[in-house]
Protein backbone atom coordinates (compact mmCIF):
# COMPACT_ATOMS: atom_id res chain seq x y z
CA UNK A 1 0.00 0.00 0.00
CA UNK A 2 2.92 2.39 0.72
CA UNK A 3 4.14 2.17 -2.88
CA UNK A 4 0.66 3.10 -4.08
CA UNK A 5 0.51 6.12 -1.76
CA UNK A 6 3.92 7.30 -3.00
CA UNK A 7 2.91 6.85 -6.63
CA UNK A 8 -0.34 8.75 -6.13
CA UNK A 9 1.45 11.57 -4.25
CA UNK A 10 3.89 12.02 -7.14
CA UNK A 11 0.89 12.40 -9.46
CA UNK A 12 -0.79 14.95 -7.20
CA UNK A 13 -3.28 12.63 -5.45
CA UNK A 14 -3.74 11.80 -1.78
CA UNK A 15 -5.12 8.44 -0.69
CA UNK A 16 -7.30 8.48 2.40
CA UNK A 17 -9.75 6.16 4.14
CA UNK A 18 -13.44 6.93 3.70
CA UNK A 19 -15.81 6.16 6.56
CA UNK A 20 -19.13 4.38 6.16
CA UNK A 21 -20.94 7.66 6.83
CA UNK A 22 -18.95 9.39 4.12
CA UNK A 23 -19.73 6.63 1.64
CA UNK A 24 -23.40 6.98 2.49
CA UNK A 25 -23.20 10.74 1.84
CA UNK A 26 -21.50 10.10 -1.50
CA UNK A 27 -24.20 7.61 -2.48
CA UNK A 28 -26.94 10.06 -1.42
CA UNK A 29 -25.33 12.87 -3.41
CA UNK A 30 -25.14 10.80 -6.60
CA UNK A 31 -28.70 9.55 -6.06
CA UNK A 32 -30.01 13.13 -5.73
CA UNK A 33 -28.36 14.13 -9.01
CA UNK A 34 -29.95 11.19 -10.79
CA UNK A 35 -33.37 11.84 -9.26
CA UNK A 36 -33.30 15.50 -10.29
CA UNK A 37 -32.97 14.81 -14.00
CA UNK A 38 -35.73 16.57 -15.94
CA UNK A 39 -37.71 14.95 -18.79
CA UNK A 40 -36.97 16.49 -22.18
CA UNK A 41 -38.48 15.94 -25.62
CA UNK A 42 -35.32 15.36 -27.65
CA UNK A 43 -36.87 15.67 -31.10
CA UNK A 44 -38.26 19.10 -30.24
CA UNK A 45 -35.00 20.07 -28.51
CA UNK A 46 -32.83 19.15 -31.49
CA UNK A 47 -35.11 21.01 -33.90
CA UNK A 48 -35.15 24.20 -31.81
CA UNK A 49 -31.40 24.18 -31.16
CA UNK A 50 -30.57 23.66 -34.82
CA UNK A 51 -32.96 26.49 -35.76
CA UNK A 52 -31.38 28.91 -33.26
CA UNK A 53 -27.86 28.04 -34.37
CA UNK A 54 -28.69 28.75 -38.01
CA UNK A 55 -30.30 32.07 -37.10
CA UNK A 56 -27.36 33.10 -34.90
CA UNK A 57 -24.82 32.23 -37.60
CA UNK A 58 -26.50 34.78 -39.87
CA UNK A 59 -26.12 37.65 -37.35
CA UNK A 60 -23.31 40.09 -38.19
CA UNK A 61 -23.35 42.24 -35.03
CA UNK A 62 -20.11 42.58 -32.99
CA UNK A 63 -21.72 40.56 -30.19
CA UNK A 64 -21.92 37.55 -32.54
CA UNK A 65 -18.11 37.22 -32.57
CA UNK A 66 -17.10 35.06 -29.62
CA UNK A 67 -13.88 34.43 -27.75
CA UNK A 68 -14.32 31.98 -24.84
CA UNK A 69 -17.74 30.80 -25.94
CA UNK A 70 -16.59 29.91 -29.45
CA UNK A 71 -15.07 26.74 -27.99
CA UNK A 72 -17.64 26.15 -25.24
CA UNK A 73 -20.66 26.36 -27.51
CA UNK A 74 -19.48 23.88 -30.07
CA UNK A 75 -21.94 22.30 -32.45
CA UNK A 76 -24.31 20.02 -30.54
CA UNK A 77 -26.42 18.03 -33.00
CA UNK A 78 -27.68 15.93 -30.10
CA UNK A 79 -28.57 17.60 -26.76
CA UNK A 80 -28.07 14.23 -25.05
CA UNK A 81 -24.33 14.97 -25.11
CA UNK A 82 -24.12 18.68 -24.38
CA UNK A 83 -23.39 21.22 -21.61
CA UNK A 84 -22.43 18.80 -18.84
CA UNK A 85 -21.70 15.16 -18.19
CA UNK A 86 -24.98 13.32 -18.61
CA UNK A 87 -26.59 15.62 -21.17
CA UNK A 88 -29.50 18.01 -21.25
CA UNK A 89 -31.62 16.38 -18.52
CA UNK A 90 -28.91 17.26 -15.98
CA UNK A 91 -27.31 20.32 -17.62
CA UNK A 92 -27.11 22.12 -14.25
CA UNK A 93 -25.10 19.26 -12.76
CA UNK A 94 -22.28 16.91 -13.60
CA UNK A 95 -18.76 18.14 -12.56
CA UNK A 96 -18.31 21.62 -13.91
CA UNK A 97 -20.93 22.65 -16.43
CA UNK A 98 -20.73 25.59 -18.81
CA UNK A 99 -22.74 27.91 -16.56
CA UNK A 100 -22.24 27.33 -12.83
CA UNK A 101 -19.31 25.44 -11.34
CA UNK A 102 -20.47 23.78 -8.08
CA UNK A 103 -17.88 24.19 -5.33
CA UNK A 104 -15.97 20.95 -4.73
CA UNK A 105 -17.92 19.30 -7.53
CA UNK A 106 -15.71 16.21 -7.71
CA UNK A 107 -15.81 15.64 -3.94
CA UNK A 108 -19.31 15.61 -2.38
CA UNK A 109 -17.95 15.89 1.17
CA UNK A 110 -15.89 18.97 0.34
CA UNK A 111 -18.80 20.36 -1.69
CA UNK A 112 -21.10 19.99 1.33
CA UNK A 113 -18.65 21.81 3.62
CA UNK A 114 -18.06 24.68 1.16
CA UNK A 115 -21.77 25.11 0.50
CA UNK A 116 -22.45 25.19 4.23
CA UNK A 117 -19.88 28.00 4.64
CA UNK A 118 -21.42 29.79 1.65
CA UNK A 119 -24.97 29.43 3.00
CA UNK A 120 -24.00 30.75 6.42
CA UNK A 121 -22.33 33.77 4.83
CA UNK A 122 -25.48 34.40 2.79
CA UNK A 123 -27.67 34.16 5.90
CA UNK A 124 -25.64 36.92 7.56
CA UNK A 125 -26.12 39.29 4.58
CA UNK A 126 -29.67 38.36 3.59
CA UNK A 127 -31.45 41.53 4.68
CA UNK A 128 -34.31 40.78 2.27
CA UNK A 129 -34.99 37.43 3.92
CA UNK A 130 -34.77 35.50 0.65
CA UNK A 131 -33.09 32.42 2.07
CA UNK A 132 -36.33 31.50 3.79
CA UNK A 133 -38.51 32.35 0.77
CA UNK A 134 -36.76 31.08 -2.34
CA UNK A 135 -36.68 27.34 -3.01
CA UNK A 136 -34.23 24.98 -4.68
CA UNK A 137 -35.56 21.68 -6.03
CA UNK A 138 -32.40 20.52 -7.79
CA UNK A 139 -34.08 20.34 -11.21
CA UNK A 140 -31.88 19.37 -14.17
CA UNK A 141 -29.36 17.69 -11.88
CA UNK A 142 -28.34 20.76 -9.87
CA UNK A 143 -26.09 19.71 -6.94
CA UNK A 144 -27.85 20.55 -3.66
CA UNK A 145 -27.45 19.93 0.07
CA UNK A 146 -29.82 20.31 3.00
CA UNK A 147 -28.74 21.94 6.27
CA UNK A 148 -30.71 22.41 9.51
CA UNK A 149 -32.14 25.91 9.60
CA UNK A 150 -31.08 26.61 6.01
CA UNK A 151 -33.12 24.15 4.00
CA UNK A 152 -32.06 22.80 0.62
CA UNK A 153 -29.52 25.06 -1.09
CA UNK A 154 -27.35 25.18 -4.21
CA UNK A 155 -24.72 27.56 -5.51
CA UNK A 156 -27.29 28.74 -8.09
CA UNK A 157 -29.70 29.76 -5.32
CA UNK A 158 -27.09 31.35 -3.05
CA UNK A 159 -25.44 33.38 -5.86
CA UNK A 160 -28.86 34.73 -6.81
CA UNK A 161 -29.76 35.67 -3.23
CA UNK A 162 -26.53 37.64 -2.83
CA UNK A 163 -27.05 39.47 -6.12
CA UNK A 164 -30.68 40.35 -5.40
CA UNK A 165 -29.78 41.59 -1.91
CA UNK A 166 -27.05 43.79 -3.40
CA UNK A 167 -29.56 45.32 -5.80
CA UNK A 168 -32.09 45.80 -3.02
CA UNK A 169 -29.57 47.58 -0.79
CA UNK A 170 -28.45 50.01 -3.49
CA UNK A 171 -31.42 50.29 -5.85
CA UNK A 172 -34.44 49.12 -3.84
CA UNK A 173 -35.50 46.72 -6.58
CA UNK A 174 -37.84 44.67 -4.38
CA UNK A 175 -39.98 47.73 -3.64
CA UNK A 176 -39.69 49.68 -6.88
CA UNK A 177 -43.00 49.76 -8.77
CA UNK A 178 -43.04 48.77 -12.43
CA UNK A 179 -39.47 47.46 -12.50
CA UNK A 180 -38.24 46.50 -16.00
CA UNK A 181 -35.10 44.34 -16.25
CA UNK A 182 -32.74 43.48 -19.12
CA UNK A 183 -30.51 40.47 -18.40
CA UNK A 184 -27.52 40.52 -20.79
CA UNK A 185 -25.75 37.19 -21.12
CA UNK A 186 -28.58 35.57 -19.19
CA UNK A 187 -27.26 32.03 -19.61
CA UNK A 188 -29.97 29.52 -18.80
CA UNK A 189 -32.09 32.07 -16.94
CA UNK A 190 -31.25 31.27 -13.32
CA UNK A 191 -31.34 34.92 -12.16
CA UNK A 192 -34.59 35.60 -14.04
CA UNK A 193 -36.14 32.65 -12.18
CA UNK A 194 -34.93 33.93 -8.80
CA UNK A 195 -35.82 37.58 -9.42
CA UNK A 196 -39.39 36.67 -10.36
CA UNK A 197 -39.62 34.29 -7.42
CA UNK A 198 -38.47 37.08 -5.08
CA UNK A 199 -40.71 39.66 -6.71
CA UNK A 200 -43.55 38.19 -8.80
CA UNK A 201 -44.88 41.63 -9.82
CA UNK A 202 -41.84 42.69 -11.87
CA UNK A 203 -43.32 44.56 -14.85
CA UNK A 204 -41.05 43.00 -17.48
CA UNK A 205 -37.94 40.85 -17.67
CA UNK A 206 -36.00 40.19 -20.89
CA UNK A 207 -33.24 37.58 -21.22
CA UNK A 208 -30.77 38.01 -24.07
CA UNK A 209 -27.67 36.03 -24.98
CA UNK A 210 -25.39 35.92 -28.01
CA UNK A 211 -24.88 32.17 -27.68
CA UNK A 212 -27.54 29.98 -29.28
CA UNK A 213 -27.02 27.21 -26.71
CA UNK A 214 -27.79 29.63 -23.89
CA UNK A 215 -30.95 30.95 -25.50
CA UNK A 216 -32.08 27.38 -26.08
CA UNK A 217 -31.47 26.37 -22.45
CA UNK A 218 -33.03 29.59 -21.17
CA UNK A 219 -36.26 28.79 -23.01
CA UNK A 220 -36.14 25.21 -21.75
CA UNK A 221 -35.43 26.14 -18.13
CA UNK A 222 -37.93 28.99 -17.84
CA UNK A 223 -40.62 26.91 -19.53
CA UNK A 224 -39.97 24.24 -16.87
CA UNK A 225 -40.41 26.95 -14.22
CA UNK A 226 -43.66 28.14 -15.82
CA UNK A 227 -42.23 31.61 -16.45
CA UNK A 228 -42.22 32.00 -20.23
CA UNK A 229 -45.39 34.08 -20.01
CA UNK A 230 -43.53 36.59 -17.78
CA UNK A 231 -40.01 36.47 -19.23
CA UNK A 232 -39.18 37.45 -22.80
CA UNK A 233 -36.34 35.20 -23.99
CA UNK A 234 -35.08 37.20 -26.96
CA UNK A 235 -33.04 35.51 -29.72
CA UNK A 236 -30.09 37.56 -30.94
CA UNK A 237 -31.67 38.28 -34.32
CA UNK A 238 -34.69 39.86 -32.59
CA UNK A 239 -32.87 42.32 -30.34
CA UNK A 240 -34.26 45.39 -32.09
CA UNK A 241 -37.69 44.28 -30.91
CA UNK A 242 -36.78 45.05 -27.28
CA UNK A 243 -33.76 47.37 -27.33
CA UNK A 244 -35.70 50.63 -27.49
CA UNK A 245 -35.11 53.87 -25.56
CA UNK A 246 -36.92 53.99 -22.24
CA UNK A 247 -37.69 50.25 -22.17
CA UNK A 248 -35.66 49.22 -19.09
CA UNK A 249 -34.81 50.51 -15.61
CA UNK A 250 -32.03 48.06 -14.86
CA UNK A 251 -29.54 46.03 -16.92
CA UNK A 252 -27.68 43.04 -15.49
CA UNK A 253 -24.43 41.47 -16.62
CA UNK A 254 -23.28 38.65 -14.38
CA UNK A 255 -19.93 37.16 -15.48
CA UNK A 256 -20.76 37.76 -19.14
CA UNK A 257 -18.75 40.80 -20.27
CA UNK A 258 -15.62 39.06 -18.92
CA UNK A 259 -16.22 36.31 -21.50
CA UNK A 260 -16.91 38.66 -24.43
CA UNK A 261 -14.68 40.53 -26.85
CA UNK A 262 -13.98 44.22 -26.29
CA UNK A 263 -16.03 45.07 -29.38
CA UNK A 264 -19.02 43.14 -28.02
CA UNK A 265 -18.82 44.90 -24.63
CA UNK A 266 -18.46 48.27 -26.36
CA UNK A 267 -21.53 47.54 -28.52
CA UNK A 268 -23.63 46.67 -25.50
CA UNK A 269 -22.56 49.68 -23.44
CA UNK A 270 -23.22 52.04 -26.33
CA UNK A 271 -26.70 50.53 -26.79
CA UNK A 272 -27.47 50.83 -23.06
CA UNK A 273 -26.41 54.48 -23.14
CA UNK A 274 -28.53 55.18 -26.21
CA UNK A 275 -31.49 53.44 -24.55
CA UNK A 276 -30.95 55.53 -21.40
CA UNK A 277 -30.96 52.54 -19.07
CA UNK A 278 -30.41 54.23 -15.68
CA UNK A 279 -28.78 51.36 -13.73
CA UNK A 280 -26.30 48.68 -14.73
CA UNK A 281 -25.04 45.87 -12.49
CA UNK A 282 -21.82 44.09 -13.48
CA UNK A 283 -20.13 41.14 -11.82
CA UNK A 284 -16.78 40.64 -13.60
CA UNK A 285 -14.63 37.52 -13.40
CA UNK A 286 -11.76 39.56 -11.97
CA UNK A 287 -12.47 41.19 -8.57
CA UNK A 288 -10.79 44.53 -9.31
CA UNK A 289 -10.71 44.73 -13.10
CA UNK A 290 -13.12 45.02 -16.00
CA UNK A 291 -11.50 42.91 -18.69
CA UNK A 292 -12.90 41.65 -21.97
CA UNK A 293 -11.18 38.73 -23.68
CA UNK A 294 -10.13 38.52 -27.32
CA UNK A 295 -10.18 35.29 -29.39
CA UNK A 296 -6.39 35.00 -28.98
CA UNK A 297 -6.72 35.20 -25.18
CA UNK A 298 -5.55 38.80 -24.75
CA UNK A 299 -7.39 40.79 -22.08
CA UNK A 300 -8.52 44.37 -22.67
CA UNK A 301 -9.83 46.79 -20.06
CA UNK A 302 -13.27 48.20 -20.88
CA UNK A 303 -13.54 50.62 -17.95
CA UNK A 304 -12.99 53.57 -20.27
CA UNK A 305 -16.00 52.48 -22.33
CA UNK A 306 -18.15 52.62 -19.19
CA UNK A 307 -17.01 56.20 -18.59
CA UNK A 308 -17.36 57.18 -22.24
CA UNK A 309 -20.94 55.92 -22.41
CA UNK A 310 -21.87 57.80 -19.23
CA UNK A 311 -21.82 55.06 -16.58
CA UNK A 312 -20.30 55.89 -13.18
CA UNK A 313 -19.88 53.44 -10.33
CA UNK A 314 -22.19 54.15 -7.38
CA UNK A 315 -21.83 50.94 -5.34
CA UNK A 316 -19.28 48.18 -4.98
CA UNK A 317 -19.25 45.17 -2.64
CA UNK A 318 -17.29 41.93 -2.45
CA UNK A 319 -19.54 38.90 -2.73
CA UNK A 320 -18.22 37.80 0.68
CA UNK A 321 -17.41 40.23 3.49
CA UNK A 322 -15.15 37.80 5.36
CA UNK A 323 -11.64 37.70 3.79
CA UNK A 324 -11.22 34.07 4.88
CA UNK A 325 -14.41 33.06 3.06
CA UNK A 326 -13.34 35.03 -0.02
CA UNK A 327 -10.05 33.14 -0.04
CA UNK A 328 -11.84 29.82 0.30
CA UNK A 329 -14.65 30.42 -2.22
CA UNK A 330 -14.47 33.35 -4.67
CA UNK A 331 -13.11 36.90 -4.67
CA UNK A 332 -15.87 38.23 -6.96
CA UNK A 333 -17.11 41.79 -6.57
CA UNK A 334 -20.54 43.19 -7.41
CA UNK A 335 -20.67 46.66 -9.02
CA UNK A 336 -23.57 49.02 -9.67
CA UNK A 337 -23.32 51.86 -12.22
CA UNK A 338 -25.61 54.78 -12.82
CA UNK A 339 -26.03 56.55 -16.16
CA UNK A 340 -25.31 60.27 -15.97
CA UNK A 341 -28.62 62.10 -16.09
CA UNK A 342 -30.44 58.78 -15.61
Amino acid sequence: MKWLRRLLRRRGYHLTRVSGGELAELDAYERRLAENAAPVSFNEAVSRLVELKKRYEAVTLPIANHSLWSSRAASRPNPRAGWSQGGIEVFRGGGRNSYVGPYGATDPLRARLLLFIFANSVRQRDGAGLLGRLREDGAFGCPTFEFPGLGRVSRDLLDSILEINFLERHAGILHRPGLRVLDIGAGYGRLAHRMLEARPDIASYACVDAVADSTFLCELYLRHRGLLDRVDVVPMDELDRVLRPGSFDLALNIHSFSECTYAAVEWWLQRLGEMRVPLLMIVPNQPDQFLAVEPDGRRRDYREVLARTGYSEVAREPVFDDPAVRELLVKDTMHLFRLSGG
